[in-house]
């Protein structure tokens, strides 16, 4: 927002620098963030025909600043999502056809301690991995598996660090149930955990609380697979192990096959 008003901001800079005041200039930057949130529109509504979905849009991609704080990382602009070539009207329909879908741009690749780190930061949940996930976590940590429905861009400075934009279905439990792993397609783990974090950011309860969720990427050759759960006796999400033809009531997916915005690696 400074950018956007370079002349305001170097006179208030000016004003403020006898008095050595990064105080002030933290507090106007905040109260100039704040106009200016009520005088123009947010991002997705300059590229959103549906002011609903606009609105859902702008909401999750707040909500995911946030959780990025968290993991010292920094989500790209929803422009740059469009500008990679992700039909964000297609996501937005697909939204208006389906309450449950949230937008979730989630970076792969950070590895388990980032993680583990951010949610050590909330007072709850907590984030536990198991053994045997924690062993081939780099098979969990990866973006979705490349299609033509994928766009990519140029590498950049620092960890390549991969970020996707795709629909995850959010509503309590996995809107497919009973199944084994076989039944896909399944949200990645990093969809998973920043979609717990933004849900964090807005006070929203996690999800999985009596369900569990099949996660992207096989483990032990094949032979096991990935899920997540919310703990609420423990205020923990658990991150466990199961043979990929387990299934039960509790189990399930949630089918994140949607159009996907590939960013990475950035």
């Amino acid at each position: 927002m400074r950018a956007l008003f370079p002349d305001i901001t170097e006179a208030v800079d000016a004003a403020y620098a006898s008095f050595a005041g990064e105080p002030q200039q933290a507090g106007f930057d905040e109260w100039l963030d704040q106009q200016v949130d009520e005088v123009l529109p947010g991002p997705a509504s300059l590229t959103i025909q549906d002011s609903e979905a606009a609105a859902r849009f702008d909401a999750a991609f707040v909500a995911a600043k946030t959780a990025a704080g968290l993991l010292h990382a920094t989500v790209p602009e929803i422009e740059a999502f469009a500008e990679a070539g992700v039909d964000l009207d297609r996501l937005a329909a697909a939204m208006s056809a389906d309450a449950t879908l949230t937008p979730v741009p989630a970076p792969h690749g950070l590895g388990a301690n980032k993680w583990i780190e951010a949610f050590d930061s909330l007072d709850s949940p907590k984030l536990v991995i198991a053994e045997d996930a924690a062993r081939e976590f780099a098979s969990l940590d990866l973006a979705p598996a490349p299609s033509s429905r994928v766009v990519k861009v140029g590498r950049g400075a620092g960890p390549a660090v991969q970020w996707t934009l795709r629909l995850i279905p959010s509503a309590p439990g996995p809107s497919l149930l009973g199944l084994s792993f076989a039944h896909g397609p399944h949200v990645t783990l990093s969809e998973m955990l920043m979609l717990q974090l933004m849900r964090h950011s807005v006070g929203e309860p996690p999800l999985d609380a009596t369900s569990f969720t099949w996660l992207a990427g096989s483990l032990a050759q094949g032979r096991l697979a990935a899920r997540h759960v919310y703990d609420a006796t423990e205020r923990a999400i658990r991150i466990t192990c199961r043979e990929v033809v387990s299934q039960g009531p509790h189990l399930g997916a949630r089918p994140a096959g949607r159009l996907i915005g590939n960013l990475g690696p950035v």
